[in-house]
C-alpha cells in the first residue's frame, strides 16, 4: 500500500483481513516534506482521523532540524546522553521543542482521540520523511516536553516506525514453532557466534531457531543467492557488514568476492531474489554495520528492501559500538520471538530494545541509531495464535558425523580437572579492541605538538607513560574513565569458561569486571571473592564477596575460612572498574607494571599471597588473552610463578594462525626459560570454542 494513500476503516473497532489476524485501525501516519525553508506535516489515521496540515514553524528550518540530527549523532558517537553533549541540556531542549512543533494542537488531538479508542493498546505511528535531509534526522529522539525520557522511539504506548511507498500486499506470517534466523557476515566470521551465544536463552526455549550462518568466503554472491533459494527459508535475515552506493548511486551490500569478482551486491538484485521469500516465510531483514563500517548505505538498502516486499527492515542511522549493537539485537529478538503476550510485533520489540540501551548504557543516544522501516499499517509480523514452542530435541546419541575438533577436546579435558585461569587483556573482540584503539588515538592526539609527541606504533604502556610525563597521572585516569565507563565487552568464551571453572584462584588483567560478573551470574552456588591490590597499602587490599543471597559486599580481610576446593577467588591485578561499580586507578604505564606487578608478596598481605601462589604453582594454568610480544604479560607470568616453569599440563588458548604458537610450545619468554616441553597450545576461533562449550554443557545431550 502506498504511504500516501488514505486507509479508511470506518469506526469498527477491528478490521478483519481475510488472510490473517485482525488488522488494527489504531494507527497514525505523518508525511514530513520540505517546502522551501519550511517543513510541513500532513497526517491521517484510523478512525477517519485527518487533522489539518501544518508547518513546524519558521524556527525549524531543514538546516536547523539537520543540525539537531548532528547533535544526536555526536552524542551517540561519544556514548553520551542528550544532556551530556552541550552545556546544560540544550540538545534535550531541542528534542522537546521539535516534538512540540510537530505535535501541534490538531495533530495532538487526533493522537489523543486514537489513544482514547485504543484503551491499553498502543498506537502505531508511521513517519514518512520525504527528502534525504529529513530521512537522516533521528525523529526517534524527539522527546515529550517535561518528561525527561519520553522519547518517541521508547514510549511503551506508541509504536514508532518509518513508512515506505510500496504497492506490495502485506500480511503477517503464521509461525507455528520457532522463528528461523539466518545471519550473513562476510567480513567478520566470528560475529554470528557472538550473537548466538547471547541468544542462548531464546534458542534453548525453542522460540528461535538458528540456521547455519554464511561467513567469510561462503558469503559471496553465488553463495548468498544459492542459500536464499534453498529450504529452510528464514523468517528473519540478519546481515552484518558494509553497505554503500555504487557509481550510479544504487544501494548495495559488500559481500565476499572470488578472484576477479566485484564484492558489491546491488540491493535491487537481492530484493528481486527475495521477492518470492517475502511472499512466503521471510518477513524481517536486519542490517547491522560491522565494526568500523559506516552504516549510511544500509539505510538506503533498508528502504529499498521494504519497498520490494519485506514486511519490515531494521537498520542503523550511524555507527554504534559492537557491544551496543549486539545488546540491541538480543533485546530485540527476545522481545520479538518470546512465547508471551504481545509477541511478534516488530515495532514494540524495537521500542523494548531502545529502552534496554537507555537503561544499560546510561541513557546513551546510541539508542536512537536503530530505525524501523515498515510497509504496512500493522507492526505484527508473525502470527503466533496457533504457535507451540518446545526446547529443541536432543540428537540421538550416535557417532558424530564429523570428527570432534581436537582443540575443543583438549579444552574440555583441561576444564574437567582443577586449573587456574589467567585472563589477559589482548582479546580479539571487536568492542574491546575498538575501545582500546579509541583510547590510544585520544592519547596520541593530546600528545601532538608537545615535547612528548609519540609515533603511532608505540606500545600502549609506553604511550601512557609519555602521557603521564606530560600531563600527569590524574589526567590519564580521567581519560580512561571517560572512555571505558560504559564499555563492558561481550565475551562469549569467557562466559562459557566461567560456567566450567573449578573452585580455586583465578586471575584477570582486564580493567573491566567481565570475568567477575560472569562468575557471579553462572556460578551462584559458589562463594566468590574478588581481590584487588591497593595502590597505597599492600596490607589493605580491596576484598569483595559475592553470594547469591547477599550480592556484593566489602570485607575487611580475606577470610581464613576460604577453601580453594570449594570457593572461588579472583585476583584483579591491573585494578580498574570493580564488580560493585567502584573504581580504582588502573595499571596502564610502564612504571605501573614495573612497580605494581612484582612478587605477590610485595602487593598483598603475606598470608594471602602465599595461599595464591601455592595454588598457582601446583595447578595447571589456562592462559587466555596473553601475548609473548607484550612485555608486561611476560613480566606478570614471571612474577606469578616465581620464575619457575608453569605447572605440568598448562595450556594457552590462541586464535588460528597465531604466529606466537611455536614460541609458546617451546616456552620462549616464559618463566624457567625455553624447554622442549613448553606448554600445550590450543588453537581455535574463540567464538567456535564458546559455542562448543555451550552446546556441551553438563546436563545437555552432546
Amino acid at each position: 500500500m502506498a504511504s500516501g494513500s488514505v486507509f479508511s476503516v470506518g469506526y469498527a473497532p477491528r478490521l478483519m483481513d481475510r488472510m490473517g489476524p485482525p488488522m488494527s485501525e489504531l494507527w497514525l501516519e505523518i508525511d514530513l516534506a520540505q517546502a522551501g525553508e519550511e517543513i510541513s506535516a500532513t497526517a491521517r489515521g484510523g478512525q477517519d482521523v485527518q487533522p489539518p496540515p501544518h508547518t513546524l514553524g519558521a524556527r525549524f528550518t531543514p538546516l536547523l532540524v539537520s543540525q539537531f540530527g548532528e547533535w544526536v549523532k555526536e552524542a551517540a558517537s561519544r556514548s553520551a546522553s542528550l544532556t551530556g553533549l552541550l552545556p546544560g541540556a540544550q540538545v534535550l531542549r531541542e528534542a522537546e521543542a521539535l516534538h512540540q512543533a510537530l505535535f501541534q494542537q490538531g495533530l495532538q488531538e487526533s493522537l489523543h482521540r486514537l489513544q482514547g479508542a485504543a484503551g491499553t493498546e498502543p498506537i502505531l505511528l508511521r513517519l514518512n520523511p520525504k527528502s534525504p535531509v529529513l530521512k537522516a534526522v533521528p525523529w526517534e529522539a524527539l522527546c515529550q516536553p517535561g518528561s525527561g525520557l519520553g522519547f518517541l522511539g521508547a514510549l511503551p504506548g506508541l509504536l514508532l516506525a518509518r513508512g515506505v511507498e510500496s504497492v506490495k500486499a502485506w500480511q503477517p506470517r503464521e509461525v507455528k514453532g520457532a522463528v528461523r534466523l539466518l545471519v550473513i557476515s562476510p567480513s567478520d566470521a566470528e560475529a554470528p557466534g557472538r550473537l548466538r551465544a547471547l541468544l542462548h536463552e531464546s534458542l534453548q526455549a525453542g522460540e528461535l531457531e538458528w540456521l547455519e550462518p554464511l561467513t567469510g568466503p561462503r558469503a559471496n554472491k553465488a553463495g548468498v543467492l544459492d542459500r536464499l533459494r534453498r529450504e529452510p527459508i528464514p523468517h528473519i535475515l540478519h546481515f552484518i557488514g558494509h553497505g554503500g552506493l555504487d557509481a550510479q548511486g544504487a544501494p548495495c551490500l559488500q559481500l565476499a568476492s572470488r578472484a576477479g569478482e566485484e564484492p558489491e551486491l546491488k540491493v535491487e538484485l537481492l530484493a528481486m531474489e527475495l521477492e518470492s521469500s517475502f511472499r512466503n516465510d521471510l518477513r524481517l531483514v536486519v542490517l547491522e554495520a560491522c565494526e568500523g563500517a559506516q552504516p549510511g548505505g544500509l539505510i538506503s538498502a533498508a528502504e529499498r528492501l521494504a519497498q520490494a516486499g519485506a514486511g519490515a527492515v531494521v537498520a542503523h542511522l550511524w555507527p554504534v559500538k559492537a557491544d551496543v549493537a549486539r545488546r540491541c539485537s538480543v533485546a530485540f529478538y527476545r522481545s520479538l520471538t518470546r512465547a508471551a503476550v504481545q509477541r511478534g510485533d516488530v515495532a514494540r520489540s524495537l521500542q523494548d530494545a531502545r529502552r534496554s540501551i537507555l537503561a544499560d548504557y546510561q541513557e546513551s543516544a546510541e539508542a536512537f541509531s536503530p530505525v524501523l522501516y515498515l510497509r504496512g499499517h500493522s507492526s505484527t509480523l508473525f502470527d503466533f495464535r496457533r504457535r507451540k514452542v518446545a526446547p529443541p530435541s536432543a540428537p540421538a546419541r550416535a557417532a558424530p558425523a564429523t570428527p570432534v575438533d581436537p582443540a575443543v577436546e583438549a579444552l574440555q579435558a583441561m576444564l574437567q580437572r582443577p586449573c587456574s585461569l589467567v585472563l589477559g587483556d589482548h582479546l580479539l573482540v571487536d568492542s574491546w579492541s575498538t575501545a582500546v584503539e579509541t583510547f590510544r588515538q585520544k592519547l596520541l592526539r593530546d600528545l601532538q605538538s608537545t615535547p612528548w609527541t609519540a609515533p603511532e606504533f608505540l606500545p600502549l604502556s609506553t604511550l601512557s607513560q609519555r602521557y603521564v610525563l606530560q600531563f600527569g597521572a590524574r589526567r590519564l585516569k580521567s581519560e580512561f574513565q571517560s572512555l571505558f565507563r560504559d564499555t563492558l565487552p561481550a565475551l562469549p568464551l569467557v562466559e562459557a569458561l566461567a560456567r566450567r571453572l573449578s573452585p580455586g584462584f583465578h586471575l584477570t588483567l582486564l580493567r573491566l569486571p567481565v570475568l567477575d560478573h560472569a562468575l557471579a551470574e553462572h556460578r551462584p552456588e559458589l562463594a566468590l571473592y574478588v581481590i584487588q591490590p591497593s595502590q597505597e597499602d599492600k596490607e589493605a587490599p580491596l576484598i569483595l564477596r559475592h553470594t547469591e543471597d547477599q550480592g556484593w559486599e566489602t570485607l575487611d580481610a580475606f577470610p581464613e575460612s576460604f577453601d580453594p576446593q570449594r570457593d572461588v577467588a579472583l585476583l584483579r591485578l591491573y585494578r580498574g572498574y570493580q564488580p560493585d561499580q567502584g573504581f580504582d586507578a588502573p595499571l596502564l604505564t610502564e612504571d605501573d607494571y614495573l612497580l605494581g606487578v612484582r612478587d605477590l608478596r610485595d602487593v598483598l598481605p603475606v598470608d594471602v599471597s602465599a595461599e595464591i601462589q601455592k595454588e598457582l604453582l601446583h595447578r595447571p594454568a589456562l592462559l587466555m588473552g596473553l601475548s609473548l610480544q607484550a612485555w608486561d604479560h611476560r613480566h606478570v607470568l614471571h612474577s606469578l610463578f616465581q620464575r619457575q616453569r608453569l605447572p605440568l599440563g598448562s595450556a594457552v588458548l590462541l586464535e588460528p594462525e597465531d604466529i606466537e604458537a611455536e614460541s609458546w610450545k617451546k616456552g620462549r619468554g616464559l618463566p624457567g626459560g625455553p624447554t622442549p616441553q613448553g606448554i600445550s597450545v590450543i588453537q581455535a576461533a574463540s567464538a567456535a570454542l564458546a559455542q562448543a562449550l555451550t552446546e556441551a554443557e553438563p546436563g545437555r545431550e552432546p
